[in-house]
């Protein structure tokens, strides 16, 4: 009989098997694999420098740290794999063994290594994004460094300027956001004081350093320094409006937050928000409610969800009614929204609500209305519907079917025959197909169109 292979076989390759190789044979195969494997070679240097002492590390990082710097010619597409795990490895031996070993040597070589982000986006066609993804990893670590190390303030905030300033590519930019935690308030006040400084020179040209300065200005708690890097022109647009009066909120300074907004209120009436219009709205009506205007807060949710039939808004509409008062509400939005003048918002909201009984009452009484083309909806509402309402799951399922046929769209045909599939093993629940099409006219239908 045939020997079956178990998950705990000692063939697996798995840590556990591999250790009881033996350390000697382990060593043997690492040297014979490392021989042809450049970046495995290097890898074991490292960790063989690492258990002899942090300066011994640091030396190998900084040779590999300067080959990079030196380098002048663009990375090869074949070459790219390579070259990323490279910067990975780098990356991960300052954060990891030489950051336990000496955290303030560490934060030396990772300012180093954050450095090179800027001159690499030159030389790398980095579209897959593994050349930043090593550079924002090392972003996310250096928050812990910093509190390990604790470097002196004002050259903490020299050394960060001088990144951001070189940052064109903003691959830094979480990177004060990610060091506010570990920096005391003559920290905080340092840094912001430097990048003050830097964005006063360029304001327009260096967005990476105003958002630095904004997050300083948030950990500080200095609502003011916080509206004075958003020019006026920005300020009057509903995201810049809406952050600005979220933070004046925050600060108990309601008048002021419903004032900011005032500035900057988008056009209404439409069933498309512009850019920043629904946090502005958010923003609005919970500064409504700090201001004791709760009614008209009510007014504006209600008013959302006919628009545009915002669920988030209907659903805080409906919380903040008394007892029973809800359910009522709940069914005239859902007949509203049955009435809808855009069939695929409808469905959409119905079935995000969800309302399946709705849903299928909607689909059955406008069914001339589906939209193929609307893929996104009409399958999650078909999938929603096929246990209770096999009648109106079908009707949804044959448009997309016969959209697909018709228009020979070959990128859905796999769709499409899960889709048939789906209607083959619905259609015994049907018991009257009335004025619909039977299930055995539709396939020959559709056969047809092949």
């Amino acid at each position: 009989m045939r020997e079956v292979k178990r998950a705990g076989s000692r063939k697996t390759l798995n840590a556990p098997n591999l250790v009881a190789l033996g350390a000697e044979r382990l060593a043997a195969v690492l040297m014979d694999v490392a021989d042809g494997d450049p970046s495995l070679k290097r890898r074991l240097r490292m960790e063989l420098a690492s258990e002899v002492g942090a300066d011994h590390l640091a030396n190998e990082i900084a040779k590999r740290l300067t080959a990079i710097e030196d380098r002048r010619s663009r990375v090869h597409w074949r070459s790219y794999k390579a070259f990323a795990r490279d910067l990975e490895l780098q990356r991960s031996m300052i954060v990891g063994p030489l950051a336990e070993k000496d955290a303030a040597l560490a934060l030396q070589f990772l300012w180093r290594f954050l450095g090179m982000a800027e001159g690499l986006a030159n030389l790398v066609d980095d579209g897959r994004g593994q050349v930043e993804e090593a550079f924002r990893a090392g972003v996310a670590a250096a928050g812990d460094i910093v509190a390990r190390a604790r470097p002196e303030p004002l050259a903490l905030a020299e050394q960060v300027a001088d990144l951001l300033e070189a940052d064109s590519e903003q691959v830094l930019g979480d990177l004060v956001t990610t060091l506010v935690p570990a920096l005391d308030a003559a920290g905080l006040a340092a840094l912001r004081a430097r990048l003050q400084q830097l964005l006063d020179t360029a304001p327009r040209g260096r967005p990476g350093v105003r958002a630095a300065v904004q997050a300083l200005a948030d950990a500080q708690g200095d609502v003011e320094g916080y509206i004075a890097t958003v020019p006026e022109a920005e300020a009057r647009l509903p995201m810049a409006g809406a952050e600005i009066a979220r933070r004046l909120l925050a600060a108990g300074r309601t008048e002021d937050a419903l004032a900011a907004l005032a500035h900057s209120a988008p056009p209404t009436g439409g069933r498309v928000l512009p850019t920043g219009g629904e946090a502005w709205e958010e923003v609005y009506i919970a500064a409504l409610e700090a201001d004791g205007q709760n009614e008209l807060a009510q007014e504006l949710r209600w008013g959302a969800f006919e628009t545009r039939l915002a669920v988030g808004r209907l659903r805080d509409f409906l919380r903040r009614l008394k007892d029973f008062d809800d359910v009522e509400a709940e069914e005239r939005a859902l007949d509203f929204a049955k009435l809808y003048p855009k069939f695929s918002d409808a469905l959409g909201f119905l079935a995000s609500w969800p309302a399946v009984g709705a849903a299928a009452e909607l689909v059955l009484s406008r069914a001339s209305e589906i939209e193929p083309s609307r893929i996104e909806v009409l399958e999650p509402a078909a999938a929603m519907l096929e246990a209770r309402h096999p009648m109106a799951a079908t009707l949804l399922l044959r448009v997309m079917v016969a959209d697909t046929f018709r228009r020979r769209r070959s990128e859905r045909f796999d769709q499409a025959k899960r889709q048939l599939a789906d209607l083959t093993s619905l259609a015994p629940q049907i018991g009257e197909w009335g004025n619909v099409e039977s299930h055995e006219a539709f396939i020959a239908r559709m056969e047809r169109l092949l």
